[in-house]
């Protein structure tokens, strides 16, 4: 053919070869992808064949005679090619109208009833003809050559042919080639889909064409074709192929197309294309968004979802929840401010969900992604407020369900978000129920792993600090409703949960002392609670009666023992006291303490609520009975030894920080940490605990109550050498054992010197230097001996920072200090200290 085009010139040979060629095409041998490569290299050389023609009539011969020529061709598939190729050099020629050529060969292409034959040849129609439809504004146009409409027409008409064909290539061939014809069918669906683009790409479409014209009968081709996967991809064709505005305004159109659809078309992903595309057009333009509450777009897409669900009942579960999840996001994008219309879509979810998820892996993971959207798109608080949210979410294998509430909780600990309503913190504790308590259908927390209960509960403990309210009384509330509900959790739980409960009482108790001190009416009434924080005058009646009625209309939602609890505390809203507050700590404090391996965190909570009920609440009886408790406990449930002594030496530090105790109940608590020091196991032990204990006798200026502080030198220096006579028993001790080498109980008197230099430094009473340079003597006679030995020599190393520390102080001694420190003598600690290293 391209011989006899550009050496012979000769139009004849150049048809019959031309022809050959074309019939080529004619084979039914190959498949789609091989005869679309087949069909590119004969679109190459009819691109040189056109130019031929065109050729042929700059010498004279008209492209009507071409056309007419072109139609002896002895095969229709080569024919109607060659009719083609000329009949758009002829449209463009102008020597004929647009309109009856084009029609002429649309209707000419049905001679092509073979599938892929005839989609090629109609694609093949629909190419060569862009640029040739007589568009609006085309130099096509009128005269004629039809107009905006025949150009649709022809697109349609060409459009709904293809269509045909290629859901015919569906009913060819064996069943079991089933799958390898749709891998076929779906290579070849741009073919198709081209015609639809043209559609959208012509200028002269408006909106009344287009609701008019185009898409009825694209919406009846679809729907009649009754084929899933060209409904499939046809739909998505209409979605992103059109404008914006057009979808807009024939919403209604679309919508009623899905019922219709074959139930294996993946309706989700038809709304979730619609949806987004509406949502991003009202993002540019406030007009379309007020437009779509006008027309009620969130109800429409609702109601025909329940359409889709009552036409396709076998859906499958994933498809049912993907379509609300597609719902879901389109509500928080354009209508964000209408927080009802999310409890409707995960109302309408529960009711297509009804018989469960069946054990869909896939279903359950789109669930968990439409539960999801309320805590991103709208904050934790709203989606608090969702009452449809803990029923959706029961359904929810018990695993995953937990993975869910830990990204709730995530997101409140994460954002800093306070819950601060009873109700709001009752549905909360729904949410994440399988966090706090043994559910139905999930493992026991007795056969649960350690760690995974640890991290569990340390996430939930951090929430609890999340609770709060401004009003102590509602605080209080949201706090009972807590410890209700996390008393379900069993002994492994609230191991990690009630101290941060304790805490966050503490925090009341601080912040109701604070308004007590800065009013002195408030302040007296304090000071008059009866026993252990009985009832005080409101602090403010008319606010604390609104808060407890407020309080009582919040707990409707709570189970019946958590409603029983919160009320009891908005009933004794207007009762409640600092002293109040810390019983209902001591209370927790008892729970903890039963709970097996926890003694130590009681113990702490026991101590950092009588430093709160002593400097704090002022309240005396309930401070010493936070320390009473704190001593049983010591004794009875602290049996490690090494847990005794850190947890005496907690006690007598918090101890000393107290100033509210009169001389007889600070007595019975100080006889009571020295005579446990003096039993602890060790010498070493008891030496610390006891020269600690000299410092409740001796205190330093409270920053709150000036003339507290108790200041009792002659116990100070009973202390001290009480401790001096544990260190003498250690050093018989390591004699009576032979332990030439060790120096150990050397580092006790050095610990007991330190004690007497800080006496002595504060110009405490009995504390002079007749009284520490015996002290020093004696070290110092010790550390001596001690170079005789083979001992360690860390003892020697202390001895001599100790001594360094002294001289520093002497040098730095003014006023009155001057003449104290200069009566000490010390060892020349240069150069002891060379040879003691």
């Amino acid at each position: 053919m391209r011989k006899s085009i550009e050496e012979d010139d000769n139009l004849r040979e150049a048809l019959r070869y031309s022809a050959a060629m074309l019939g080529e095409l004619r084979t039914s041998l190959l498949s789609p992808q091989k005869y679309y490569e087949l069909y590119m290299m004969v679109f190459d050389q009819l691109v040189n064949l056109e130019a031929f023609f065109s050729e042929e009539r700059n010498k004279g011969r008209s492209f009507s005679e071409l056309y007419e020529l072109v139609q002896h061709a002895g095969n229709v598939l080569p024919r109607l090619y060659l009719m083609v190729a000329v009949g758009c050099l002829y449209i463009r020629s102008k020597e004929a109208k647009a309109k009856e050529i084009l029609k002429d060969l649309v209707e000419l292409c049905k001679g092509v009833q073979h599938p892929t034959r005839g989609l090629f040849l109609r694609s093949y129609l629909c190419q060569r003809s862009k640029g040739l439809l007589p568009d609006t504004g085309s130099p096509y146009e009128g005269n004629g050559g039809g107009d905006i409409h025949d150009a649709v027409d022809f697109l349609l008409s060409n459009f709904i042919e293809m269509n045909k064909l290629w859901v015919r290539m569906q009913h060819q061939g064996n069943a079991r080639d089933k799958e390898k014809r749709e891998q076929e069918r779906q290579q070849l669906q741009d073919l198709v889909g081209k015609n639809l683009t043209y559609l959208s790409q012509l200028d002269g479409l408006d909106y009344e064409l287009y609701a008019g014209m185009v898409l009825p009968r694209v919406i009846e081709q679809v729907v009649s074709c009754k084929d899933g996967i060209a409904q499939q991809y046809l739909m998505q064709c209409i979605i992103q192929g059109f404008p914006d505005a057009f979808h807009l305004g024939t919403l209604d159109v679309l919508l009623g197309a899905l019922p219709e659809l074959q139930p294996e078309v993946k309706v989700h992903a038809i709304m979730s294309s619609l949806m987004d595309r509406l949502a991003k057009y009202a993002e540019s333009d406030a007009a379309v968004m007020q437009r779509l509450l006008e027309m009620k777009a969130f109800e429409k897409f609702r109601d025909s979802i329940g359409r889709v669900l009552n036409a396709q009942t076998d859906m499958a579960a994933a498809d049912k929840v993907e379509m609300f999840v597609a719902l879901m996001n389109f509500t928080g994008s354009v209508l964000p401010n209408i927080v009802d219309n999310v409890n409707q879509v995960l109302a309408a979810a529960h009711a297509a969900l009804a018989t469960g998820l069946s054990g869909d892996i896939k279903a359950e993971k789109q669930l968990v992604a439409l539960l999801t959207i309320p805590l991103t798109k709208y904050d934790v608080v709203t989606g608090l407020g969702l009452t449809e949210y803990p029923i959706l979410m029961g359904l929810l294998r018990h695993r995953t369900h937990k993975e869910l509430a830990s990204k709730i909780i995530h997101a409140i600990v994460d954002s800093g978000t306070r819950i601060h309503s009873v109700e709001k913190v009752a549905m909360l504790f729904r949410f994440i129920s399988p966090l706090i308590k043994d559910v139905e259908g999930g493992p026991r927390v007795d056969d649960m792993d350690e760690e995974d209960i640890e991290e569990e509960q340390v996430l939930v403990a951090r929430l609890i600090h999340s609770l709060f309210h401004e009003d102590p009384v509602i605080h209080h509330a949201i706090l009972s409703l807590a410890k209700s509900e996390l008393m379900h959790g069993g002994a492994r739980r609230v191991r990690h949960t009630l101290p941060a409960l304790g805490f966050c009482a503490l925090q009341i108790v601080r912040r109701i002392s604070s308004a007590s001190k800065a009013s002195p009416s408030l302040r007296n009434n304090a000071e008059c609670e009866a026993g252990f924080g009985a009832a005080s005058p409101d602090i403010n009646a008319e606010t604390t009666e609104t808060d407890a009625e407020a309080v009582n209309i919040e707990v409707k939602a709570v189970d019946a023992e958590a409603e029983a609890d919160v009320t009891a505390a908005a009933a004794n809203a207007s009762e409640l006291t600092a002293g109040a507050l810390l019983q209902w700590v001591l209370e927790l404090c008892n729970v903890l303490a039963e709970v097996p391996r926890e003694p130590m965190m009681a113990l702490r909570m026991l101590l950092a609520a009588g430093l709160a009920a002593s400097e704090e609440a002022r309240v005396e009886l309930l401070a010493y009975q936070f320390f009473e408790e704190a001593f049983t406990l010591y004794e009875e449930g602290i049996s490690d030894q090494r847990n005794r002594v850190t947890a005496l030496h907690s006690i007598i530090g918090t101890l000393n920080r107290c100033y509210i105790f009169g001389s007889e109940n600070r007595d019975a608590l100080t006889q009571n940490a020295a005579a446990y020091s003096s039993r602890l196991l060790k010498r070493s032990d008891q030496c610390h605990s006891v020269c600690e204990c000299s410092h409740l006798s001796w205190q330093d200026d409270s920053t709150e109550v000036p003339g507290v502080a108790v200041r009792d030198s002659a116990r100070v220096m009973s202390c001290l050498k009480r401790a001096l006579k544990i260190a003498n028993s250690a050093k018989q001790q390591v004699t009576v054992a032979a332990r030439a080498g060790d120096c150990s109980y050397i580092t006790l008197y050095i610990e007991i010197l330190e004690h007497y230099l800080f006496y002595f430094d504060r110009s405490v009473e009995n504390f002079t230097a007749s009284v520490l340079q015996p002290v020093i003597d004696m070290v110092q006679s010790e550390v001596m001996l001690s170079l005789t030995k083979a001992g360690d020599s860390e003892a020697r190393r202390l001895w001599s920072k100790t001594l360094e520390y002294i001289h520093q102080l002497k040098v730095k001694a003014t006023g009155d200090k001057v003449v104290r420190y200069s009566a000490l003598q010390l060892p020349s600690f240069q150069q002891d200290s060379k040879a003691y290293l």
